[in-house]
């Protein structure tokens, strides 16, 4: 019995320690490759099992019972690479961030698709590259981020909304070339500052007709889509971000002269007035220089010598400031370093049935110019639900309440521009008053006083009229979206979605009463009104199914969507009583008082088919029927579609051995899509102007019957070659060819017509002339955009990436109405050349025998040019010294020879630098600030550029007027105050500008601390940073923003601010 008993005993302990060795534990930690630090929250999972576990704050895991026979451990986490390793008792994982994972899913048209599946040119930017930048305009953004983008994002203004963007070139010549605008699937009419950056989860560009199509009535200029955040936290998350800025500008000033180097070029440019037009001989014309120059032309002196005796008998200067004239620069008086503070509070949270996320916001920006700034408010509320697995809904509410103050016309020869008055002020005249002996006069408060009522000022004063001025906006804007998604016979999704966008907004300009505009009105006081309604409703019917290896889906869908703006306009002027009260009812007489209702419609429908097989092949086709109520209803609707296809080379078993490729695609694409924006909103229409003379009122036509108008439209064919090599190097090469045609222009009728082209409703020139709108035109804008990145070091603590973009863009006009050229200012619109094209008077260089600009004569003037005394011949060729009389010609194009990004980041675990550059090589600007900047006029002398001290002096020794060398190509003309100057300043080649440029455009350090120090302060994460946007900006001529406008324009306006900023980021 004993002996039974203890084998029964030995065979259930044998018994135990086989099931025993059947099953282990396993434990470990999972290590990120990149920085080194514990991933929290990895899923690790026993292969074929539902057995697994996560991680914890440490990185740490562990797996009891795991099956002796389970030999692999599956370890995830999002945004990096799933790993599969063999399992060990105890175990050290890596997992490493894969950026190709993250990009897997791009936003598109109507939906979202895997990166590999897309046929067309789809560029993505994501939400770590918009934070990087401390932009109220998200659009700035994408400067630099992607190929075949230029985006104009330098005017400095704190609010100002007037980014430009062009996505492959011009395709329209009368009409816009900015793209759609798209938030959330939705074309969005307001203001990209409505929108909190911070928001953001990816925006996408849709470069050609096959990824836009879609959007077929606004898309020929390409689309921008803006997707916002979504909550994606198992449990409640809270992230709190702080900004701390300066702002300040980030261009120089032009070089300007000094004092002495002024007085004595203007001493020699009035001896040339008295030589000239008053006939004196040279010393003749210095004693009288030396007489008259204070008391008729500077007409101020802030020296310590009398007016007569500030110059010796050769125009040498003798005087000195006075002590008290501390106040000669302009720009200390108008200029500030600017400041901004930005404040983001978000939470998000994700269960099994739903998502939310939630935000609120502060931006307070104040510019480098007083009286610039902007404040802005703005909240967002987006949630998803899915109660059931057949239906799941959506709201979306977000809303903004901004005011801003800004210079009032800062552009032009305005005087009430702060930029021209600056830059062009004299360094003679002072901003304060100043007694006999040079001391500024204080009011009764110990206060300077401002030089007012001056007549060298013509009676204005920049600084006292932006302190007591008023130029300020107010806007609010509501946005809510809606929807809801039954799904049904298991592949069926029917989607109902509506939106609505509300805007506000109210702009009071005032004009104080004692200097400036209102001086003369005693004051004055306009004030606008514009309500707008935006709405769209759409229905989609989407269907998707795979069998085996095919994937495909479809989509029918239809959109209507009604935009309405009213806007009001009151003008008064004659203050009541003079003060702080700047209200309507403190004015006593209305000047103007107007207003206006537009309304605008667009109804289409659409479908689009995808399919795919294996992952290997694509092929996807779209088409959308669109109606604009901008055409008469005969052709009010136009047909827009697109095809493509994509093959993964890589995929192809013939690729299997050949390691180094990781992945490896061809992509191919045409289509048409439209654009509406050629015409204003009732162009079809004959429209009647109203008018009032003498009480009465009338009413004459200004615009013609254009019944036959249609969409302009723009077909786009797209061919691309795009690779992952050696697991480190992303290639892209892509080729478009983008053709707009039925090009909207105004052509002219037989006067019997009657006139349309009236000041005030026709063209800034009018002609007088009756015009009708037609469809005549197309223009070409072909190219290549190349784009590159290599992880030089990527090992488990260091990263260094290296990317490179280029684009290089040809355009072409094909056709204009009748053949016949456009003349658009310094440009001229023909056929074979390109709208970037200059077109003007041909600079041949400074006669040496008399100092005087020469130009290229004109055959067919030079009879009229000799007439005048304006022609002379050198060495058997024919020039002139008036433009009236010379030639123009093509010169050179706006357009650069190549453009784009160079960028850099570096990781050192918890330590991210990431640089980006911007550059531009070729093409050309007109540079008009520079040519006023050349010369001054008598009347009003004004600031000049210190080239000038280069200009011709006199006759070079042994030059005669047959000498070989007698133009001087390169040449300045003489200094000169006479009646000739306006000759030797006229406008020609001689003010076109290299416009290379190189922008230093943002760099940020970040560092992110360790995770298991956040941990303990009850913290998910935390991280500080320090950035600069627009570091500095290299160009040919210092002060010239090359980046001014794209057809290579320049104006005396606001200039890239750089900003310093610090950051603070808090996750909960």
């Amino acid at each position: 019995m004993k002996r039974k008993l203890m084998l029964l005993l030995a065979c259930l302990f044998v018994g135990i320690g086989l099931v025993t060795a059947q099953t282990q534990t396993v434990t470990g930690v999972v290590i990120s490759e990149e920085d080194g630090q514990p991933v929290i929250g990895a899923s690790v999972r026993v292969e074929n099992t539902q057995l697994g576990a996560i991680t914890d704050v440490d990185g740490k895991f562990q797996i009891a019972n795991v099956p002796s026979s389970a030999k692999t451990l599956v370890v995830s986490y999002i945004g990096m690479e799933t790993q599969k390793v063999a399992i060990k008792p105890e175990m050290k994982v890596l997992l490493r961030p894969n950026a190709e994972v993250l990009d897997e899913v791009v936003v598109v048209a109507y939906g979202t698709q895997k990166r590999a599946s897309i046929t067309g040119a789809v560029s993505a930017v994501n939400a770590e590259e918009i934070e990087k930048r401390p932009v109220t305009n998200v659009t700035s953004a994408l400067e630099g981020t992607t190929t075949g983008v230029q985006v104009n994002s330098t005017y400095g203004e704190p609010g100002n909304s007037s980014n430009n963007i062009r996505i492959r070139g011009f395709g329209s010549i009368n009409g816009t070339n900015e793209p759609l605008i798209v938030v959330d699937g939705v074309p969005y009419s307001g203001s990209l500052n409505d929108i909190n950056s911070s928001d953001i989860e990816s925006m996408s560009v849709l470069k050609d007709a096959s990824s836009a199509a879609l959007y077929g009535n606004k898309a020929a200029n390409g689309v921008i889509l803006i997707n916002t955040r979504k909550g994606k936290s198992s449990k409640l998350g809270v992230r709190l971000d702080i900004r701390q800025g300066i702002y300040t500008r980030g261009i120089p000033e032009y070089e300007r002269l000094g004092i002495n180097d002024w007085m004595e070029t203007l001493w020699k440019g009035y001896k040339q007035y008295y030589m000239v037009d008053r006939g004196m001989d040279a010393t003749s014309a210095a004693q009288a220089v030396n007489q008259t120059l204070i008391s008729n032309v500077i007409k101020a002196n802030i020296f310590d010598k009398g007016d007569t005796e500030l110059f010796d008998a050769n125009g040498k200067f003798l005087g000195n400031v006075l002590s008290g004239y501390t106040d000669l620069d302009w720009n200390d008086a108008l200029e500030r370093n600017g400041y901004r503070q930005e404040y983001n509070v978000s939470a998000d949270a994700a269960g099994e049935k739903y998502d939310m996320f939630a935000s609120a916001s502060y931006l307070n920006e104040q510019g480098y110019i007083i009286s610039s700034d902007f404040e802005r408010f703005s909240g967002r509320m987006k949630a998803n639900f899915q109660p059931t697995n057949w239906f799941k809904g959506g709201i979306n509410l977000s809303a903004s309440s901004q005011e801003g103050n800004y210079a009032d016309s800062a552009e032009g020869s305005y005087y009430i521009n702060p930029f021209y008055a600056s830059r062009m002020m004299a360094p003679v005249y002072p901003y304060y008053k100043h007694d006999a002996e040079g001391s500024i006069v204080m009011d009764e408060n110990g206060q300077p006083t401002y030089n007012l009522g001056q007549q060298y000022l013509s009676n204005r004063h920049i600084v006292y009229e932006l302190e007591n001025d008023i130029n300020r906006t107010n806007t609010n804007t509501l946005q809510g979206q809606l929807y809801a998604t039954i799904t049904f016979l298991h592949d069926f999704q029917f989607t109902a979605k509506g939106n609505l966008f509300t805007s506000n907004l109210t702009q009071k300009n005032f004009n104080n009463p004692i200097c400036g505009d209102g001086a003369g009105n005693n004051g004055r006081l306009t004030k606008y009104y514009q309500r707008m309604k935006d709405y769209t409703l759409s229905q989609e019917l989407f269907w998707a199914h795979r069998y085996g290896k095919h994937s495909i889906d479809a989509l029918l869908a239809h959109e209507a969507r009604s935009y309405y703006v009213n806007l009001d306009y009151t003008a008064k002027s004659n203050m009541k009583l003079q003060g702080d009260n700047t209200e309507l009812s403190n004015f006593s007489e209305t000047t103007y008082s107007e207003g206006s209702t537009t309304e605008y419609a667009t109804e289409s429908y659409l479908a689009r088919a995808r399919y795919n097989y294996d992952e290997k092949y694509f092929f996807d086709a779209s088409f959308r029927r669109d109606g604009s109520s901008r055409f008469h209803p005969d052709n009010r609707w136009g047909n827009f579609w697109s095809v493509g296809g994509s093959w993964m080379i890589s995929k192809e078993d013939f690729m299997s051995d050949i390691n180094w490729v990781n992945d490896l695609k061809l992509r191919a694409s045409y289509g048409e899509v439209g654009n509406d924006a050629g015409v204003d909103y009732y162009a079809y229409m004959a429209l009647y102007n109203s008018d009032t003379n003498a009480g009465l009122g009338a009413y004459y036509k200004n615009q013609n019957l254009a019944k036959d108008i249609k969409w302009e439209t723009t077909t786009s064919f797209d061919i691309a070659l795009e690779a992952r090599l050696f697991d480190r190097l992303n290639v892209s090469v892509d080729y478009f060819d983008k053709r707009s045609r039925d090009l909207l222009f105004n052509v002219y009728n037989p006067l019997s017509a009657g006139a349309t082209d009236l000041w005030g409703i026709g063209s800034a020139d009018p002609t007088g002339m009756s015009t009708i709108t037609k469809n005549i035109g197309s223009v070409s804008n072909r190219g290549i955009e190349f784009a590159a990145d290599v992880d030089i070091i990527r090992n488990n603590d260091w990263n260094w990436n290296v990317g490179l973009n280029l684009t290089w863009l040809k355009n072409e006009i094909i056709e204009l109405p009748d053949g016949k050229d456009i003349l658009n200012g310094l440009q001229n619109f023909s056929e074979g050349h390109s709208i970037y094209e200059f077109y003007t008077y041909q600079y041949a260089g400074v006669d040496q025998m008399n100092g005087r600009a020469l130009y290229v004569a004109d055959p067919e003037q030079i009879e009229k040019a000799k007439q005048e005394g304006y022609y002379v011949n050198i060495n058997g060729k024919d020039y002139t010294y008036n433009t009236t009389y010379g030639l123009k010609d093509w010169s050179g194009s706006a357009l650069p020879n190549v453009y784009g990004s160079i960028s850099t980041s570096v990781k050192y675990k918890g330590v991210t630098l990431s640089i980006l550059g911007t550059y531009s090589l070729g093409g050309k600007t007109y540079d008009s600030t520079y040519a006023a900047l050349m010369s001054s006029g008598v009347a009003s002398p004004s600031a000049l550029h210190k080239d000038v001290l280069n200009a011709w002096q006199g006759v070079p020794e042994g030059m005669t007027e047959t000498s070989p060398n007698r133009i001087d190509p390169n040449g300045i003309p003489r200094f000169d105050l006479s009646s000739e100057d306006a000759y030797s300043q006229g406008a020609g080649t001689r003010w076109l500008q290299n416009s290379s440029y190189f922008v230093l455009k943002n760099i940020n350090l970040n560092y992110e601390f360790p995770k298991r120090w956040v941990t303990t302060m009850g913290l998910s994460g935390l991280s500080v940073y320090g950035s600069i946007e627009n570091a500095f900006t290299i160009t040919s001529l210092k002060g010239m923003n090359p980046q001014y406008s794209f057809s290579g324009g320049m104006d005396n306006t606001f200039v890239t601010a750089r900003v310093y900023t610090l950051g603070l980021s808090l996750k909960f």
